[in-house]
């Protein structure tokens, strides 16, 4: 494995920082910690993780399901993930949710336009997926 510079330690550090606080002043942020913050969107939970060493950013969008145990559903997730290029549908049995999860690589620094270009279409994505289990 080849080592990081500190430099470049420093660059992956920034950027998630960066986007961090980009998020912070785009949202009502309802909890966060070291790691995370959460706040809600387009009738969405949504939780954001931050990965600095990477820099990877993780979106998850949650929300709750009626019901979540259904030989349908299960198939109907499975089918979802087969046909899914940005993300990962999951059904929660133990919460009673569905949840979509999406990584993305910071290469560059996230701007305004971006983030809400990615949530736009991983919000849609998510949406298509929660009708689909919604029995």
């Amino acid at each position: 494995m080849t080592e990081m510079s500190p430099e470049e330690q420093l660059r992956r550090s920034e950027l998630a920082a960066k986007a961090r606080q980009l998020i912070c002043e785009c949202f009502t942020v309802q909890a966060a910690d070291d790691s995370s913050i959460t706040a809600y969107y387009f009738g969405f939970y949504l939780q954001i993780f931050f990965s600095a060493l990477h820099p990877l950013i993780l979106f998850s969008l949650a929300r709750k399901l009626r019901d979540t145990e259904s030989p349908k559903q299960l198939e109907a997730v499975n089918d979802l993930n087969l046909r899914s290029i940005l993300g990962t549908h999951t059904i929660n049995p133990e919460v009673g949710c569905y949840a979509y999860r999406a990584v993305h690589w910071l290469d560059t620094e996230l701007t305004r336009d971006r983030l809400f270009e990615l949530l736009g279409r991983l919000a849609g994505e998510a949406q298509r997926g929660y009708e689909r289990l919604r029995v």
